[in-house]
């Protein structure tokens, strides 16, 4: 511990305090106890001259009295102990020992009284001449006040040496204080005050400004651990800043990177956008992109940039060699020189490489490997590569989900074709087939009964339905939708085909429609609505043997539900064979294409209620219409 420690400062500081309070207190208690001895020896020469006032007057008036003798003792004995010191008897009865007189103009005083006093006692002893005892009493007289002037004198110069002794102490209390004060201003207020400001700039963030210089003490060697401690964060914040903007460089890359090559929709042209971007961003010498095959056994070279541009379809196995952490353990990894197992890297002898797995949800999809002769890859660039292989991760994933997207949008289409071509065939082209077999039957019976006029409109209804048929093909082979028809059509084709049932069939068909209807349905849910209502009247043809048919058409706020209901033989609907009932299917796969429903209601000897509800004014899907 040097001297300069705080600790032995303040102790010094404190010791000094102590010291003088310590000695301040004991001169002024020994300076009072001298005050108090001097007062009792004031007191005694001041009894001296009552004592000799009094034997002046006993021995003037009763020189026979006792009390002259014992006064006269008292007297000499008080006498005797003020100037050679002893023991006395005090006024108020209390022994005093007194010290042996020092101060020369009261040895001189008292010296004068020994030698008057024996005079006046044998005056005492045989008076002769009372005058001159009263002379010789007051010449003493005066000699003793004289003795308490100079104990007075005495009395009073020690108080003023009490004065100048506190007047001391107090200077010195002063100085001692001033010296704290300076002490604690230099050695704690000022090193303090400095740590304050820097720990508040350390707070704000400012560690440029260096802790100053402190004194040489347990603050100082804070300050300078402090100072240690700000130059170990300013060069740990310094880093990291490079770090954060080395990072942020990285990922804004990898995000224009991303960006970029989001846009490629081709797969082909996607990775070797990769390879392009990967050898620029990396300063590679080579890059090649490899990936898995379908079974994952097999890593086939895709895309190359620089050279080896001659390996393009090479295939080699992913379960050995330097590709197998990376396809199996997802593991971006650095070798140096070549790899014998990989027959790309081992065209590159002495060559540095790294290889980041193209992965996706923990899915392995190929790797991209880059080589550079000039120097070996760092951890950051190590790290970019990897981030740069999953944004083409990413992408490569996205691209092919695309194209399968679009592959299945064009067997959708095809599907859908399919099912249009099927609906239109069965709905127009085969009630027509049908309708044309019927009249076929009744030209026969009528040409057998001679009938001829009859015969003449069987075959005019023959040619319109021809004409009709052929129409039907013409559109379901074109696609042409028909023109939107209003609601007065659309009531005028369901009467029409009403009709047309009756005339085919002789069985009646009630049509109960309230005024207050208003057919709010678009043109596709009008359409589908009247094959729907068709094919419910030739299922009733074909399989219901009814005697009565009605539909209805009712409305609510939301919906307009058509009801076909006859009073035939019915059916189990659980025991329906699809493929002999097709027509149940379309007519609910007509009615959902509209957001709309069917159901249907039947059972043996009860009859067939069909019931479709079309939402109004529902929204058209145009690419799975059913014409």
């Amino acid at each position: 511990m040097n001297g300069h420690s705080l600790r032995i400062q303040l102790a010094s500081i404190f010791l000094g305090f102590l010291l003088l309070v310590v000695s301040s207190v004991t001169v002024t208690f020994w300076l009072v106890q001298t005050q108090q001895n001097d007062a009792a020896i004031i007191n005694l020469a001041g009894r001296q001259r009552m004592l000799l006032q009094q034997i002046t007057r006993l021995a003037l008036t009763d020189p026979d009295n006792p009390a002259l003798e014992e006064t006269i003792a008292a007297f000499q004995q008080t006498l005797t102990a003020l100037s050679e010191g002893g023991t006395v008897l005090a006024g108020n009865g209390r022994s005093l020992t007194l010290p042996p007189t020092t101060h020369p103009e009261t040895i001189a005083l008292l010296g004068e009284i020994a030698i008057l006093w024996p005079d006046l006692q044998n005056q005492l002893t045989t008076p002769e001449n009372d005058a001159r005892l009263q002379t010789d009493s007051e010449t003493l007289l005066v000699r003793l006040d004289a003795v308490v002037s100079s104990y007075e004198r005495q009395a009073q110069a020690k108080i003023n040496r009490l004065r100048w002794v506190q007047l001391v102490f107090l200077g010195a209390a002063f100085l001692l204080l001033a010296w704290g004060y300076t002490i604690v201003r230099r050695q704690f207020i000022q090193p303090l005050t400095a740590l304050d400001n820097a720990a508040q700039g350390f707070g704000n963030g400012s560690l440029a400004m260096p802790i100053p210089a402190l004194p040489d003490n347990e603050i100082g060697r804070l300050g300078k651990t402090l100072e240690t401690m700000r130059g170990q964060i300013a060069a740990h914040q310094s880093s990291l800043e490079q770090q954060v903007a080395q990072r942020t460089q990285e990922l804004t890359t990898a995000f224009e990177f991303s960006q970029e090559i989001v846009q490629e929709l081709d797969s082909a042209q996607l990775l070797q956008s990769v390879a392009n971007h990967t050898r620029e961003l990396m300063q590679g010498g080579a890059v090649s992109v490899c990936v898995l095959d379908k079974d994952d056994r097999f890593l086939e070279l895709v895309a190359n940039s620089g050279a080896g541009s001659q390996f393009v379809g090479l295939r080699q196995s992913a379960a050995r060699g330097i590709v197998q952490p990376v396809i199996r353990e997802h593991k971006t990894i650095v070798a140096e020189g070549s790899c014998a197992s990989c027959g790309f890297l081992h065209h590159f002898p002495g060559a540095a490489c790294t290889m980041a797995p193209l992965q996706v949800r923990g899915r392995s999809l190929g790797a991209v490997c880059v080589v550079r002769l000039q120097r070996p890859f760092s951890n950051d660039e190590t790290r970019a590569l990897t981030l740069l292989a999953n944004a083409a991760a990413v992408a490569l994933e996205n691209t092919r989900l695309i194209e399968a997207s679009q592959q299945q949008a064009k067997e959708n289409a095809s599907l859908a074709e399919r099912e249009r071509l099927a609906a239109t065939l069965h709905d127009n082209l085969a009630q027509n087939l049908g309708a044309m077999h019927l009249s076929v039957d009744l030209l026969a019976n009528d040409l057998a009964a001679g009938e001829e006029e009859a015969a003449g409109q069987r075959v005019a209804e023959l040619q319109g339905n021809l004409q009709q048929a052929y129409a039907q093909v013409r559109l379901a082979l074109t696609g042409l939708h028909e023109p939107e028809p209003d609601n007065d059509e659309f009531l005028t084709a369901v009467q029409t085909a009403l009709a047309d049932f009756e005339t085919h069939t002789g069985i009646p068909v009630e049509f109960v429609m309230d005024d207050k209807v208003d057919i709010g349905l678009t043109a596709v849910a009008q359409k589908q609505a009247l094959h729907i209502i068709r094919e419910a009247l030739t299922n009733t043809r074909r399989h219901a043997q009814a005697a009565c048919v009605q539909l209805t058409v009712q409305q609510d706020q939301e919906t307009i539900t058509i009801n076909i209901m006859d009073d035939g033989v019915g059916f189990d609907p659980t025991q329906v064979n699809k493929r002999n009932h097709l027509g149940l299917a379309i007519m609910r796969t007509r009615a959902e294409r509209c957001q709309g429903q069917l159901t249907v209601h039947a059972s043996p000897a009860q009859g067939t209620h069909i019931s479709a509800s079309f939402p109004i004014r529902a929204t058209e899907t145009p690419e799975l219409e059913i014409e």
